[in-house]
């Protein structure tokens, strides 16, 4: 091995041939170990031909010792070991992550594909929530500290808001990215955006690349999803929960009442075989009494909870009038069906002549296609 001022030289030979392989002070990492001479070791890179020599050579990229996982690799290794030995990734300091949140704050870049999946799903099945956009580069080199920075921003605006009582102040930030490669991804694996995350006051539910993907920031955040638009959706209220929620209020309330009765029905049992045996009838008087306030208590414990329960069902039922199809109609839009009932999403549905039903948010009209064409913002249009 030599050196000059702007690169190193690495000689490598075989039984057949000599090859001359070179690499720039650039690729080369700050502390990583310069290969000993004799050692064998691994070079990726590209293979280029040096014209004043008329001999080919390997420009080298990255060293990899074989039988290790390279430089990167233990660093990486050596990360997750200290932040595991500070409890940065144990359950307990986990936090749930909130149901159906009426704000949410997603941390990602303005212009890739992912704010659009997100966007996308939703608008289908969460219209009612409020999502804050932090923008940050999710690649390069400034990405992690733009990330680290975009955690703090959501999170002083989250408690801006909360001060203020806005209801919609974000309640959970979704850190996301699209499916890459591990250099694409390594952002994710800095350690300023992980001691961001764990610092945050809100939680945080991490979806970066795709299923198989798995950063050191899927292990610090209070959760992780497999994919940004399965974050989307988990964040999305589950209707079939919402209906059968207050149904289990009232459940709830009921057990609850009959646990005391017969808590207190023992109690006073209890009491009346002791005065069968001591008999004195002040005593009586005083049990009757506590009995009087007993069943006063009861009254007003079945009062509260049939009130939350109906607080609960109230909120329900705003959540599924905001999501009825109805609450769409009343805007001034309308739903196209066929001959047959079937929903018309596209112009090549309704051909000339075709019957066609047009449901409004009052009544509803019966038309003929007179004209079908493509063209508009919605795929097409009919007349």
């Amino acid at each position: 091995m030599r050196s000059t001022a702007g690169h190193e030289y690495l000689t490598l030979r075989d039984a057949e041939a000599t090859l001359d392989a070179v690499r720039f002070r650039g690729s080369i990492r700050p502390g990583e170990e310069i290969p000993a001479v004799g050692e064998m070791v691994i070079l990726i890179g590209r293979i280029d031909l040096y014209a004043p020599r008329s001999r080919y050579q390997l420009v080298a990229s990255a060293l990899v010792r074989p039988g290790g996982a390279g430089l990167l690799s233990r660093e990486l290794e050596a990360l997750k070991r200290r932040l595991q030995a500070e409890g940065l990734f144990d359950a307990a300091r986990k936090r749930p992550i909130p149901l159906a949140p009426e704000g949410i704050a997603i941390v990602t870049s303005r212009s890739g594909a992912v704010l659009h999946d997100v966007v996308r799903v939703l608008r289908g099945s969460a219209p009612q929530a409020r999502l804050l956009l932090v923008h940050a580069a999710v690649q390069g080199a400034t990405a992690p500290r733009e990330l680290a920075d975009a955690i703090r921003r959501a999170n002083a605006h989250a408690a801006h808001e909360a001060r203020a009582g806005n209801r919609n102040a974000p309640r959970v930030i979704l850190l996301a990215r699209g499916g890459g490669s591990s250099d694409d991804l390594s952002a994710f694996n800095n350690e300023e955006l992980l001691r961001a995350i764990a610092a945050s006051e809100l939680p945080v539910l991490s979806a970066v690349g795709h299923e198989s993907d798995v950063t050191l920031s899927d292990l610090v955040a209070d959760d992780r999803a497999g994919t940004p638009s399965i974050a989307a959706a988990r964040l999305s209220p589950n209707l079939e929960l919402i209906r059968a929620r207050p149904m289990q209020l009232l459940g709830r309330a009921y057990r609850e009442v009959q646990r005391l009765v017969l808590k207190r029905a023992a109690e006073v049992r209890e009491e009346g075989r002791s005065l069968m045996v001591v008999g004195p009838e002040n005593r009586i008087e005083r049990e009757e009494e506590r009995l009087a306030q007993t069943g006063d208590d009861l009254v007003r414990g079945i009062r509260l909870s049939l009130r939350g329960a109906a607080d609960q069902a109230r909120q329900a039922h705003l959540l599924l009038a905001a999501l009825s199809p109805l609450a769409i109609l009343s805007r001034g839009y309308a739903m196209v069906e066929g001959g047959d009932g079937s929903i018309v999403r596209s112009w090549r549905q309704a051909p000339v002549g075709r019957e066609i039903l047009v449901r409004l948010a009052e009544g509803s009209l019966v038309a003929n296609v007179r004209r079908s064409e493509k063209g508009g913002h919605n795929d097409g249009k009919a007349s």
